[in-house]
C-alpha cells in the first residue's frame, strides 16, 4: 500500500498548503523534475541508511551526490546505504524503493542536508506517481527534530575518479548527445537484412509459410536455430522436424516463426561482452526464460486483453533490447554499467544507467526500433517493462514482461528489484496468482531446454 494518503492527510491536519503534480514514471528524481519542466535544483529526495545499531533517513537534493563516507567519518558509525529492494523489504510503503522526504511518518530519525535551508519552494518526489510543492518553512516544520548537516557534493563538483569518463555535462545535456548520436544513422547498425524482410513480410496480408521459409532460408545458422528451436521439449513436439516448413507448419505456426526470426536476427547482430551480468551468457539466458513466461502467461489472459502469441515471445525475448545497443555504441559506459551492476546486485539498474549515461536501456532500446519502424507492440514493451503502472496502447505486452520479471527475480535473473507479484495489474489481465504462479513452475521445469536456447544465441 502507497504512504500517500498518510502523508495526504498529515499535510491536511498540519494546515500545510501544498500543490501536487502527477507524474509519468521515470527512473530518477531528476528525470522526474524534468518531465515536469521544474528546476531539478529545488527537487529533494531521501534515502535509508542502517548499521548494526539502527536505521536513519538523510534527505538532501536531488542534484547532490550523498557523501556517505564523509558522513560515517564525522559520525563515528558505519553505515550502508539500503538498495531498492531493501528498502522495500524493511519499509513496505515505499513503492519501488521510493521513500518520501518525511521521516516522521516512517518512525526514523533524520539527518537534512544544510544546502537545503535555502531552497525555497521545495519539491518532494512521495512515490512513484506524486511530487508535492511545499515552502521551505514548511518543509522543515514537517521534519521536527531533524540534524542539519552537509551531507552531499555537488555533481559537477565529485572529483574525477568518482565519476564516469563521460563529458562533464549535465544529465538532459548527456541524453541529447547520445540522442542525436542515435540519429545519426551512420553511428547505427543496420537492420539486418533477414529481419528487414521478415518485417516487409508481416505487412503483406497474402504472405504464407512458402514466402517466410524462403526468407529464413537465405540465413543457413537462422534457419538450424529455428529447427532446433522447434525440437525443443518446450514445444512438446514429438514428431520429426527436418526443415523450415516443418517448424511453421507442424509446430511453431506462421506468426511464432515469423517474430522469433525477427527476433533471433536482431539480436544476435550485437556481438558484447559475453561475461557479467548484463554480458552475453546472462542477458540470453534473461530474454529466453522472459520470452518463454511472457508466452504462457499471454496464453492465460482473459480474450479482452489477450496478446498474439508470437509477439508475446518477441516482447520477452527482446525487452532489454537497449542493453545490447550500448554495448555496440558505447562500450567503454557499457563496461562501466556492467562492473556498476555487478558490485552492487540489487541497486535498481535504470538508477545506475541515470548516473553513468543519463538515459535507461528502455530508451535506448526504444529509439533504435522506432528508427527502426519496428512493430509497436515491441516498441511499448521496451519502453514500458519497468513501469508497472503503464496502462496505454499495447499495454498487454509490458504488462506480462513486468510480470514476468518479478517472477525471474526469485531465480536470481535481470534487473527487477522486486518479487512482489503485481496484483493490480495481474487482476487488470484476468490474471490470478495461483495461475501465474502455476505457469511459472511449468516454464521452470523445462530450464535445461531454455538454457540450450540461450546458449545458442551467444554462440
Amino acid at each position: 500500500m502507497s504512504v500517500f494518503p498518510k502523508i495526504q492527510d498529515i499535510l491536511d491536519k498540519k494546515q500545510i498548503s501544498y500543490k501536487l503534480f502527477l507524474h509519468p514514471f521515470e527512473p530518477s528524481a531528476i528525470s522526474v523534475a524534468q518531465s515536469l519542466g521544474i528546476d531539478p535544483q529545488k527537487v529533494i529526495q531521501a534515502s535509508i541508511l542502517r548499521d548494526e545499531a539502527s536505521m536513519l533517513m538523510v534527505i538532501y537534493p536531488a542534484t547532490g551526490e550523498f557523501d556517505l563516507e564523509g558522513l560515517n567519518e564525522v559520525s563515528q558509525r558505519d553505515f550502508s546505504m539500503l538498495t531498492a529492494y531493501q528498502v522495500c523489504e524493511v519499509l513496505p510503503t515505499c513503492e519501488e524503493g521510493i521513500c518520501a522526504p518525511i521521516a516522521s511518518i516512517y518512525n526514523l530519525g533524520a539527518i537534512v542536508d544544510e544546502s537545503l535551508s535555502s531552497a525555497d519552494p521545495v519539491y518532494m518526489v512521495l512515490d512513484s506517481e506524486h511530487l508535492c510543492q511545499i515552502t521551505n518553512a514548511d518543509f522543515f516544520n514537517l521534519q521536527g527534530g531533524s540534524v542539519m548537516k552537509k551531507l552531499s557534493i555537488v555533481k559537477d563538483d565529485l572529483p574525477r575518479s568518482r565519476m564516469t569518463e563521460m563529458p562533464q555535462t549535465d544529465v538532459e545535456n548527456r541524453r541529447n548527445l547520445i540522442r542525436q548520436r542515435l540519429q545519426n544513422m551512420q553511428d547505427l547498425p543496420a537492420m539486418p537484412k533477414v529481419a528487414h524482410e521478415v518485417l516487409l513480410l508481416s505487412a503483406d496480408p497474402y504472405a504464407n509459410a512458402t514466402d517466410l521459409g524462403g526468407i529464413i532460408e537465405q540465413d543457413p545458422s537462422l534457419s538450424a536455430q529455428i529447427i532446433r528451436y522447434s525440437r525443443s521439449p518446450f514445444y512438446g513436439y514429438k514428431g520429426d522436424v527436418e526443415s523450415i516448413q516443418d517448424a511453421i507448419s507442424r509446430v511453431l505456426g506462421f506468426d511464432m516463426v515469423l517474430d522469433l526470426a525477427m527476433g533471433v536476427s536482431v539480436g544476435k547482430a550485437f556481438r558484447n561482452p559475453e561475461d557479467g551480468p548484463l554480458g552475453l551468457n546472462e542477458f540470453w539466458r534473461h530474454a529466453t526464460y522472459s520470452a518463454a513466461l511472457v508466452q504462457q502467461l499471454g496464453k492465460a489472459v482473459n480474450s479482452a486483453h489477450r496478446p498474439r502469441p508470437g509477439m508475446a515471445y518477441l516482447s520477452g525475448l527482446l525487452h532489454n533490447f537497449g542493453l545490447l545497443l550500448l554495448g555496440h555504441l558505447f562500450p567503454h559506459e557499457f563496461s562501466l554499467l556492467n562492473n556498476a551492476v555487478q558490485r552492487n546486485p540489487k541497486a535498481p539498474i535504470v538508477a545506475l544507467e541515470s548516473g553513468t549515461l543519463g538515459v535507461t536501456h528502455m530508451e535506448l532500446g526504444s529509439w533504435l526500433m522506432e528508427a527502426w519502424d519496428m512493430p509497436g507492440e515491441l516498441i511499448t514493451s521496451i519502453k514500458e517493462h519497468h513501469n508497472g503502472k503503464y496502462q496505454g496502447v499495447h499495454a498487454v505486452y509490458p504488462n506480462l514482461v513486468f510480470i514476468s520479471n518479478r517472477l525471474l527475480n526469485t531465480i536470481g535473473s535481470g534487473d527487477e528489484v522486486s518479487n512482489k507479484l503485481p496484483g493490480t495489474v495481474m487482476s487488470n489481465l484476468g490474471l490470478t496468482e495461483e495461475q501465474v504462479l502455476e505457469i511459472f513452475d511449468d516454464v521452470m521445469e523445462k530450464r535445461e531446454s531454455l538454457d540450450y536456447m540461450a546458449v545458442q544465441m551467444v554462440a
